[in-house]
Formats: C-alpha cells, sequence, structure tokens
C-alpha cells in the first residue's frame, strides 16, 4: 500500500511544481489576481507533499533517499524550493519564483522518470560521516543551482538594459545590484558546503572504500567546480571583478557541476555508486 502512495507522489510532485510555476507565470507576465493571491500558498502546498514523499520513500526503504544520483535529485529539488521560499519571505521578492522554481522542475522530472526502490544498500550508506558528505553535497548544489538562475536573470536585465529595450523583463525584476547580490551570496553558501564536501570526501572516503581513487572522474570535476568557484569569489575581491564576469564564471563552474552530477554517476564507472 505504501509503494502505491509513493508511486502516486513521485507522479504528482512534477503536475504541481509545473503548476505553482504556472501561477508565478500568470502573476509575472499578467499580474493575474488568482496568481497574484495564490502562488505562494501553492509552493507550500506542494513542498508539504514533497516532504511527505521524501519521509514516506524513506520509510518505505528504510534508508534516506541518497543511494543514488535520482534520489538525490528529489532532495535538491525540495532543498531548492525550501531555500526559495525562505528567499521570498525574507527578500519579499516574487517575480524570481518562476525562474527558480523551473529549474526545481527539472531536478523533480528528471528524478520523477527514473527513480526506482533501492531497499538493499550498502552498509557505507548508514555512516554518518557519509550523511554529512551527501546532506552537504546537496545543500550545496542546491545554492549553486539558485546562483545560476539569479545569474541568468542578471544577464538578462544586463542585455535589456544594454540594448535599451525595457519590456517585462526590466519592470518585473530586481535591478541588477540586488540580482549581482543574491547571485554572489548563494556561491558563497555553496563554495562552503562544497567545500565540507570535498573535505569530508578526502578524510573519509579513503579510509572507507576499498577501490577509491583520486583519479575517479566525479572527484576530478568536483575538484575542478570548487577551483573555478575560488576563483571568482577571490578575483571579486582581490581583483575586483565585475559581477557580470564572477557570474558567467560561476555559471560555467554550474554546468560542470550538473555534468558531474548526471553524466559521471550515470556513464563513468565511479566509486560513489555506493548501492
Amino acid at each position: 500500500m505504501l509503494e502505491y502512495f509513493v508511486d502516486l507522489l513521485n507522479i504528482s510532485l512534477p503536475i504541481l511544481y509545473l503548476f505553482t510555476i504556472f501561477l508565478y507565470g500568470l502573476a509575472f507576465f499578467l499580474d493575474e489576481p488568482f496568481g497574484l493571491r495564490n502562488r505562494t500558498r501553492f509552493l507550500v502546498g506542494t513542498l508539504i507533499v514533497h516532504f511527505i514523499y521524501l519521509v514516506s520513500r524513506t520509510i518505505l526503504t528504510g534508508h534516506p533517499p541518497t543511494t543514488d544520483v535520482f534520489e538525490i535529485m528529489t532532495v535538491v529539488a525540495f532543498t531548492i524550493g525550501i531555500a526559495y521560499i525562505y528567499i521570498e519571505m525574507k527578500t519579499k521578492v516574487k517575480e524570481t519564483g518562476m525562474f527558480i522554481l523551473s529549474l526545481a522542475l527539472m531536478f523533480q522530472v528528471v528524478s520523477a522518470a527514473f527513480i526506482k526502490l533501492q531497499v538493499q544498500i550498502n552498509p557505507i550508506i548508514k555512516s554518518s560521516l557519509l550523511g554529512l558528505h551527501v546532506v552537504s553535497a546537496m545543500l550545496g548544489y542546491s545554492a549553486l543551482a539558485i546562483s545560476a538562475v539569479y545569474g541568468g536573470l542578471y544577464l538578462m536585465m544586463y542585455h535589456e538594459i544594454r540594448t535599451n529595450r525595457f519590456g517585462i523583463v526590466y519592470r518585473k525584476l530586481p535591478d541588477l545590484k540586488t540580482l549581482e547580490r543574491l547571485s554572489f551570496v548563494s556561491i558563497v553558501f555553496g563554495f562552503i558546503f562544497l567545500s565540507i564536501v570535498i573535505l569530508v570526501g578526502y578524510v573519509w572516503l579513503p579510509k572507507t572504500i576499498d577501490d577509491f581513487s583520486y583519479s575517479d572522474p566525479k572527484l576530478i570535476i568536483t575538484d575542478i567546480v570548487w577551483i573555478i568557484y575560488f576563483i571568482a569569489l577571490v578575483s571579486k575581491k582581490a581583483m575586483r571583478w565585475t559581477g557580470r564576469t564572477v557570474i558567467i564564471v560561476s555559471m560555467v563552474g554550474f554546468v560542470l557541476t550538473l555534468v558531474s552530477m548526471v553524466a559521471v554517476n550515470v556513464f563513468l564507472p565511479s566509486f560513489h555508486n555506493f548501492r
């Protein structure tokens, strides 16, 4: 019975996220009263359903949904939603919701399409240090994803201003300074969590995994991503890089993060497969 309930929620979540984004879109493009009134309510409802799904799946399988990339993706989608609702409540800015939640929808759709029940798991999964490693990774990925969205919106706004096209993007989105600040703060949080991921990985994994290798594709790409974000953060302060340059560099880092999450886990051999 519980398995059917989990399957139902898995199918329902992409639909709920899509409808929530639709409401944010109605408010953004048309100032439609129903969308303006209900967008945040539907987002909260969707996140509650998502939380129930994660808890139910944990009860069904006997472990948190962190055993493979598709389980992690649904948690990342949830974390993005939680982070966004917090940002919305703190800043009172709701116009970016459609864009950020679209990223959550993307993660959830991919997860819903490919996720499988993993009842038998490697004992390593039960380690508290692995829990710290995975939770930090999910928080880091979510922060970097939000940073990439704000960065994309910054570049859209920058293009509108440069071309003197003061359309709906210019009228609806926060100003460049606010978008740059939101993107930069998200980069800082993402970088901190990514640093924890790497530190725990280098200290703990060699002692735990027999086939640990420093030449592991995921490890190499994660290190490259960390270096890119480190350069972006240091250069902004030390070399006075403009917000636009930092955002472009950080978005390159996020693309590599996606490669690390999906392509490496699915197509290349890695000791990160703990199943």
